[in-house]
């Protein structure tokens, strides 16, 4: 189907009024972005995602109503920038502002030591063992690392970071 999102008719005639969820991302036009999420939400679509693309537009669709914002440019320029400065971490996922899991390769510094050894009082919660294909949940303080294991940890983002970089 083909129908001019702008439009408040197409819409209505999409019966987008109806839906709970609606993705607005029209490539680089930021008038089309802003008018489609208003009058979504004007509609009474419980939740909007847009796509922003500079810091002022993402300010005007939080106020027109945006539920939920992503700026993949800016999103990917962090992730790059992170995966560049800590080159051991494999993923993160930011829970919150704060409280993030993150998965790591061990280094050979690390094999043969226990978790309890590599989190030292950290308050960090180790989540998940990654060796081979099989992930261990929960494993314990005693718990062996071996070559090649990835480790899954939740924390406060700051403990995070002291960690890895003492690791």
């Amino acid at each position: 189907m083909i129908a001019d999102v702008t439009d408040e008719n197409s819409l209505i005639e999409l019966n987008a009024g109806s839906y709970d969820t609606a993705v607005v991302a029209i490539g680089r036009n930021v008038e089309a972005t802003m008018l489609a999420t208003l009058q979504l939400r004007e509609l009474g679509v419980k939740k909007v995602w847009a796509k922003a693309l500079t810091n002022q537009h993402h300010r005007i669709l939080e106020r027109l109503g945006a539920t939920r914002i992503i700026a993949p440019e800016f999103e990917m320029g962090v992730r790059i920038s992170q995966e560049l400065n800590y080159p051991m971490v494999h993923d993160y996922l930011g829970l919150d502002d704060d409280y993030f899991i993150v998965d790591f390769h061990t280094t050979e510094d690390l094999v043969d030591k226990t978790i309890g050894e590599v989190i030292n009082g950290e308050p960090v919660e180790a989540l998940v063992v990654k060796r081979m294909k099989e992930a261990h949940p929960h494993p314990d303080h005693t718990w062996k690392i071996r070559k090649g294991d990835r480790i899954v940890l939740g924390g406060q983002l700051e403990d995070l970071r002291d960690l890895v970089n003492r690791l």
